[in-house]
């Protein structure tokens, strides 16, 4: 049964809020929401981390939710890693996975850099990737350039554009699914058009901003910055989905950190977009058990002609997309 709205304090007072979900008893696995977001991210995953064996930990990022956000000086990807392990040791947890969506991908590939001891599987989810280097920004649209490292520029900027869009959520929600449906892929638009995923994702953004903006204002600064991540040291077996129409990251620059973690594979999803995994769940949810229980997998499939590795048991997956590939422009 789900435990939710759950506060843990950390060793200098701050406060930690996370749910837990899917089998109590099970492999555990710390699951991070995106940009905005909240610990109810992946309460829509309980049924299928139930009945795969997982217990899923959701926290609330830094500034979300129930959580508080660090001093500026320890405020820094590499920094975020010592609050999770403190939870974890809390739960008296030892080996663990980690999966990130979207904005929370970076926070999960800081975890595995920090305790590579620990985190037996890492999972990324339409991940947000290092764009400070001047080569890792060749590729990426306009659009995030200004998002990702212009509008961060701008004092207040960050914060106004959140403050409008809690606005939104808390009198009009139908205008913040509207906004977010402007610019995204026809994918996206058929899953945003869906009562039900627009009203769990009005309900997690809600908990998430429910205090103000200082999440987001935070995570765009961590993600404009030098992540300052050893990404040599991470162990653990590692695994990135990407959607072919995804319009809310630098597609890029995510395949770029891919080939940068040393045991990353990469599934190229063509007919996908960002929230491809609201109809997923248990794709992502079955490689983290596999990985976690150290299951023997089937030999990777190489796909030649986009340079990505596929899993066997992706096929029927990646084959949904297919028929809606031609009709989407990238």
């Amino acid at each position: 049964m789900a435990k939710t709205d759950v506060v843990h304090l950390l060793p200098d007072g701050r406060r930690l809020g996370y749910c837990e979900y899917g089998a109590e008893d099970g492999v555990p696995v710390f699951a991070l929401h995106g940009t905005p977001g909240s610990r109810f991210k992946f309460a829509v995953a309980d049924k299928a981390a139930r009945e795969i064996g997982l217990r899923l930990i959701s926290p609330d990022r830094w500034g979300y939710g129930l959580t508080d956000a660090p001093p500026r000086d320890v405020s820094s990807l590499s920094h975020y890693s010592a609050d999770l392990t403190e939870l974890a040791d809390a739960l008296g947890i030892d080996k663990f996975g980690v999966v990130g969506i979207s904005g929370g991908g970076p926070f999960a590939v800081a975890i595995a850099a920090g305790a590579p001891d620990r985190v037996q599987a890492l999972a990324l989810v339409a991940p947000v990737a290092p764009l400070a280097r001047a080569d890792e920004r060749v590729g990426v649209s306009l659009f995030h350039r200004f998002a990702f490292r212009g509008l961060p520029r701008l004092p207040g900027a960050v914060a106004f554009v959140f403050s409008y869009f809690r606005l939104a959520l808390k009198f009009v929600p139908p205008l913040a699914i509207r906004a977010m449906a402007s610019r995204a892929s026809v994918p996206d638009r058929k899953i945003l058009a869906r009562r039900e995923a627009a009203e769990d994702l009005v309900s997690t953004f809600r908990a998430g901003l429910a205090k103000g903006v200082q999440g987001p204002v935070l995570d765009i600064r961590c993600f404009r910055a030098d992540w300052e991540l050893d990404l040599s040291s991470i162990k653990a077996r590692a695994r990135m989905w990407l959607g072919g129409e995804d319009r809310n990251v630098p597609v890029t620059a995510a395949r770029r950190l891919a080939r940068e973690i040393g045991s990353m594979e990469l599934t190229d999803l063509p007919g996908a977009g960002h929230f491809w995994v609201v109809e997923s769940y248990a794709d992502v949810l079955g490689w983290l058990k596999d990985e976690l229980q150290g299951a023997h997998h089937e030999p990777l499939a190489s796909d030649r002609t986009n340079g990505t590795s596929v899993a066997a048991g992706d096929r029927d997956y990646e084959d949904r997309y297919k028929s809606d590939a031609h009709r989407v422009s990238a």
